[in-house]
């Protein structure tokens, strides 16, 4: 019976590691993905910038022909 115990407050013991592993994991990524949601905006940013370009270039050229 004492190896059984023995067994069973090592295994809790374990466990009880992996979970604190598993939240500093967890904060981790978190972390991570809030320093890269910034980059999920950046094909609309794209978009925007050649939409501006492409206008310039039309106000500049109607600048120039008239």
């Amino acid at each position: 019976m004492g190896i059984a115990a023995s067994l069973l407050v090592t295994i809790i013991a374990l466990c009880r590691r992996i979970v604190g592993q598993a939240e500093d994991i967890t904060q981790a990524l978190d972390g991570a993905r809030e320093q890269t949601n910034v980059l999920f905006d950046l094909p609309s940013t794209n978009a925007a910038v050649g939409s501006i370009a492409t206008d310039l270039r039309t106000v500049r050229e109607g600048m120039e022909k008239g």
